[in-house]
């Protein structure tokens, strides 16, 4: 199994990634969890590349798109309201915290 990481924007702009702290030690993670996970952190990067905290992929330049941000980020709320009380803590400590932190981020993009 591949090393668990945390995403997080810098204050310079870019998406530092590190080693995630485990809350389980031995204890293996279900696919299911893995399939969450990734799919919030997905979500996450689409946000961060909308609210231009993240190099396009592609290598050209992008523009901030509020709006599309806003909707991702309602979407992740929406996502936590729908599976409150059926996540591990691991995923609902990513889920919240990626809410929190893409938040804080449109908020310094909205000025």
């Amino acid at each position: 199994m591949s090393e668990r990481r945390v995403f997080h924007a810098t204050e310079e702009g870019t998406v530092e990634a590190a080693p995630a702290p485990d809350a389980n030690p031995g204890r293996e993670r279900t696919a299911d969890s893995m399939v969450f996970s990734t799919h919030v952190l997905s979500l996450n990067a689409a946000a961060l590349l909308q609210l231009g905290l993240m190099d396009d992929p592609d290598g050209g330049t992008l523009e901030k798109d509020l709006e599309g941000a806003k909707h991702v980020i309602d979407t992740l709320i929406m996502l936590s309201e729908k599976t409150r009380g059926n996540l591990t803590a691991d995923e609902q400590r990513l889920l919240t915290t990626v809410v929190y932190e893409l938040q804080l981020r449109f908020v310094e993009a909205r000025g």
